[in-house]
């Protein structure tokens, strides 16, 4: 569509600018800084042409008549008054100097506006993306580089609970869209120089800064190299989100199961690190990536190590419980009533019958239509207001389904059931998880209908020998369920006091990790 668009305009991007102004550049160029500050001028000029917002200011170095400094920057990127008060002021106060030696000018630079050497740039490839992050830039006559402020303005959240991941007890922090934000609230729980934080920018368009967090001696070296070398092949577009990076780096993009842990409370990431884990971030998206992922990962959660262990034990087992019972329980329901009504109690089996009295649909198309109608209302009550979507998700949740029994187009069993069902998924703590197992539902209910508890029995098999196949970055997906390993089990079948996780809170122990990476 993109490229239809393109011919349609007769757009070419080798014409550099149309009769009506439109210039484009479309390949970023390194052009090393002029001496000439007029040649400056004019170069960002047509990098940025029609762009109402850019600010060139010329001063008058120091107090000096012979040098001259441009400031550059983007309103509203770099507050006003900021730059007046710490930049312009600075920049123009008279001091004595030797003004006919480069290096002392630089010096002198650098010195009363406190620029390190990071923030000096030869070329405008840097320069320009100094700008485009909100960040000043001066240019001096006579000298061929630019020196960068850091005096970024740019309004963002302020820190809160994520609403996606409220718990009880415990931190109630959560990340926000700023990159440099997000790492500060890590390194603030993880103080440790061993900590690494390194930087790549993706997307051709949005030059998107991603870091990649993990504890140097903790995280896998093999694992780091995979996923360096991913990050650095990436080829796209445009990086709006974490979920670009999480699809472009994962090993297999095409499984419905999520391979990437998801998250955006900082505590759950800094216990990933520490774990040996690396943690991606991408600037402007507040969920953070955690590689390798396992399949436990997404049925824990962060409250399990805030409150005792034995509560939290109980927990897990309904959550484990609670997956079966949504996944499973739709299926062994139609399986039951339609093929092997002899394996119901006579009074149940009496009064299932006696409910279906008045049903003219098959158990199959029965159940299959309240799951659909309930994920319609769910949708629905996600698409609309909070202050009125969970008064159209009760209301529409009582009125469709009573009415449906009375109609008697669905029986009062099946409404029990598809309620239970519904319910049950909303124990388990990942929302990414929340997808595939309305798959895995229908994928089942489908085989149970054809073929009763023989199809549930494949259909289970199947799912159970996808899932033992997975690898998220060499690490096999089940782990350490399959394969088994007893010591990560304390972690797992159970959650065992602090003070014997202490050694077993890894995500794979050494032995594992020669055999399987």
């Amino acid at each position: 569509m993109y490229k239809f668009i393109k011919k349609l305009g007769g757009d070419n991007n080798r014409d550099k600018k149309n009769n009506n102004g439109y210039h484009h550049v479309e390949k970023e160029e390194s052009i090393k800084i002029y001496k000439d500050i007029e040649k400056n001028r004019q170069y960002i000029q047509k990098r940025f042409f029609n762009c109402f917002d850019l600010v060139i200011r010329e001063v008058s170095l120091f107090g000096s008549e012979d040098k001259r400094a441009l400031i550059v920057y983007l309103e509203e990127m770099s507050e006003k008054k900021i730059v007046e008060d710490d930049l312009v002021s600075k920049l123009t106060a008279p001091i004595n100097y030797n003004h006919q030696i480069d290096e002392d000018e630089v010096e002198l630079v650098k010195y009363n506006l406190g620029i390190n050497d990071g923030q000096i740039h030869k070329e405008f490839k840097q320069t320009v993306s100094a700008i485009l992050s909100g960040n000043p830039v001066i240019f001096i006559s006579g000298i061929e580089i630019s020196f960068e402020i850091n005096l970024n303005t740019l309004s963002g959240r302020s820190i809160s609970e994520p609403p996606m991941e409220v718990v009880r007890r415990g931190p109630r922090e959560g990340f926000t869209e700023s990159i440099m934000t997000n790492i500060s609230l890590i390194r603030k729980r993880i103080r440790n120089c061993n900590l690494k934080a390194e930087k790549f920018e993706i997307g051709k368009k949005t030059n998107t800064e991603v870091v990649m967090v993990y504890l140097s001696g903790e995280a896998d070296k093999k694992i780091v190299y995979t996923l360096k070398e991913k990050l650095e092949n990436i080829k796209i577009e445009s990086a709006l989100d974490s979920n670009y990076i999480s699809e472009c780096i994962a090993n297999q993009p095409k499984t419905m199961y999520p391979i990437v842990f998801k998250t955006e409370k900082p505590d759950i990431a800094c216990a990933k690190i520490l774990e040996g884990r690396i943690i991606i971030i991408v600037d402007g998206s507040p969920v953070v990536l955690s590689v390798p992922a396992l399949f436990v990962e997404f049925l824990q959660s962060s409250e399990d190590y805030y409150i005792k262990y034995y509560s939290a034990t109980l927990n897990r087992y309904v959550r484990y419980l609670s997956l079966i019972i949504t996944v499973e329980f739709p299926a062994l329901y139609v399986a039951l009533t339609t093929f092997h009504q002899e394996l119901i109690p006579s009074r149940l089996l009496l009064s299932l019958i006696g409910a279906r009295t008045n049903v003219p649909f098959p158990q199959f198309f029965e159940t299959l239509f309240m799951l659909v109608a309930f994920e319609i209302m769910r949708e629905a009550g996600t698409r609309v207001s909070k202050t009125i979507g969970p008064t159209i998700s009760v209301i529409g949740a009582l009125i469709l389904g009573d009415a449906a029994v009375r109609s008697g187009i669905v029986g009062n069993p099946t409404v029990v059931i598809v309620s239970l069902t519904a319910m049950t998924k909303f124990v388990i703590p990942a929302f990414e998880l929340e997808h595939p197992i309305i798959y895995m539902r229908l994928f089942l209910l489908a085989l149970s209908g054809c073929l009763g508890l023989v199809g549930l029995t494949c259909g289970i098999l199947i799912i159970g020998s996808r899932l033992v196949s997975i690898r998220s970055f060499g690490v096999p997906y089940m782990f350490p369920v399959c394969p088994f390993n007893i010591n990560s089990e304390k972690d797992v079948a159970l959650r065992a006091p602090m003070s014997e996780l202490k050694n077993t809170q890894r995500v794979l122990d050494l032995k594992v990790k020669k055999h399987y990476l």
